[in-house]
């Protein structure tokens, strides 16, 4: 444990999935190691994913219609569930979501500015 974490950091170690998480506001944040600024960074992604979750939804639906056909925009937030926010590698996954047993991930720059690399993992 770095000094850092023991300051009070959000993040604690999950021997589960092997890295450190942290949930902010019913999203959950991974790192594998916990840097300055994470703690920052985990409140300002949980009050903005909220916020950029029509444009998440712009960029999910063309890429999740060829697999799962007409989507209901509306419903699909909780058809996804909970994100899960991988802080090292700038990828948020849906681990929970209801549409299939797949987990669903994509890539972010910055303060969810872009959203590319679409995938089904499982």
């Amino acid at each position: 444990m770095s000094d850092f974490e023991a300051a009070g950091s959000l993040f604690s170690f999950d021997e589960e999935a092997d890295a450190y998480t942290a949930v902010v506001n019913g999203v959950e944040f991974l790192c594998d190691d916990v840097e300055e600024g994470y703690d920052e960074e985990a409140r300002r992604m949980a009050e903005l994913y909220p916020e950029k979750l029509p444009e998440i939804l712009d960029f999910l639906i063309p890429q999740m219609q060829p697999i799962y056909g007409a989507l209901d925009r509306a419903a699909l937030p909780e058809q996804l569930g909970p994100p899960t926010i991988h802080l090292d590698t700038f990828q948020i996954q849906y681990l929970s979501q209801s549409l299939d047993e797949h987990i669903l991930e994509f890539e972010y720059t910055g303060d969810f500015e872009e959203f590319s690399y679409f995938n089904i993992d499982g």
